[in-house]
């Protein structure tokens, strides 16, 4: 489909192979694995869900896994990168198209203040020429980001979405509206961040504890994937629950409070764990038997997830009446605790 324009988002998006080779007017930027252990860092590129393994054989030697920003600039620092975010809008300004970038969400990377710059200088360069360039924080992530890249994919095909500044408008109207929700099966990943102390961490995995986690508004104003906790102000009161199936339950029951629309899309990935997807699934099945479940080989979540969750992660995301601030979500997902602990 030429449609005149080129949307650039990041490669944590988590959109399949597949669907983005249906939806050539989308484009992926790489975000780079990093392994690091004092002096000594490994960029690994270009990783997709099954590729986590290069990763993981540096993390079993002590290394520690995170992520780093798109190569930006053309002749930026980000040697051994493939293409940058500079090389595609010039290509596509080339050939007569404007660009939009919708960035992953600013409070968890540095994506968005880095693409600024560049995009403010690319549209006063191309601008009397008629060319729109812009770049827009999407406050998602992962499959939160895929959820609302998939909205736009439909505006495009009926015809709502015509030019990158309706596309822009779309993003800040609707990024409010894409919940998401998830856990891991092993925190040794999260441990790492800080998060979980190494005793609690033995232990969840040990019990098979479930945290429930969310992106929502702190009280900064910015939207942050958190754990969850009653005072949010420690982490021995995680809110968790015993078993992937109990969590499924609290996130269905949840979700059918929240979901905008019961007959909508529920995106259900996983890192490498695909048996605890489909107990996911089955659950919110009991609760929204008639919603759109995405869910498959192809929806996985990728290497840059992986590398803070690790390969147990599990994200569910669906349309939402509105993000909450993390307090309110806390109060009623307790709520939810109780209630189905009875």
């Amino acid at each position: 489909m030429d449609c005149g324009f080129q949307i650039i988002t990041d490669s944590t998006c988590d959109l399949p192979k597949s669907w983005l080779a249906k939806h050539p007017f989308v484009t992926v930027v790489d975000v780079p694995v990093i392994v690091t252990k004092g002096s000594e860092s490994h960029i690994l590129r270009d990783l997709g869900p099954n590729d986590f393994y290069a990763a993981e054989v540096f993390v079993e030697q002590g290394f520690r896994a995170s992520t780093s920003h798109p190569a930006m600039y053309s002749s930026g620092p980000e040697a051994g990168a493939s293409i940058s975010v500079e090389d595609i809008v010039r290509k596509n300004v080339a050939e007569s198209k404007d660009v939009i970038y919708i960035v992953m969400n600013s409070a968890l990377s540095g994506a968005y203040g880095t693409a600024t710059p560049l995009f403010q200088s690319l549209q006063k360069e191309y601008g009397d020429n008629g060319r729109r360039i812009i770049c827009v924080d999407s406050r998602c992530m992962s499959t939160g980001l895929a959820l609302l890249l998939l909205d736009i994919a439909d505006g495009v095909k009926d015809g709502s979405l015509q030019n990158v500044d309706q596309i822009a408008e779309f993003v800040e109207r609707h990024r409010d509206h894409i919940g998401h929700y998830f856990t891991w099966g092993e925190l040794s990943y999260i441990k790492k961040s800080g998060r979980v102390g190494a005793i609690g961490a033995i232990l969840g995995n040990f019990l098979g504890i479930r945290l429930v986690c969310s992106a929502q508004y702190c009280d900064d104003g910015e939207r942050r994937l958190e754990l969850l906790t009653p005072t949010h102000s420690h982490v021995s009161s995680m809110i968790k629950v015993r078993g992937i199936g109990k969590w499924a339950e609290v996130i269905g029951t949840y979700a059918e409070r929240h979901i905008v629309n019961p007959n909508g899309k529920i995106i259900i990935a996983h890192g490498n764990v695909p048996r605890d997807a489909h107990i996911v699934e089955s659950h919110l099945r009991k609760h929204l038997p008639n919603a759109r479940y995405i869910i498959g080989d192809d929806w996985r979540c990728g290497a840059g997830i992986q590398a803070h969750g690790g390969p147990t992660s599990i994200h569910v995301n669906f349309h939402v009446d509105g993000v909450e601030r993390l307090d309110k979500t806390i109060e009623e997902i307790c709520q939810i605790i109780h209630g189905i602990s009875r």
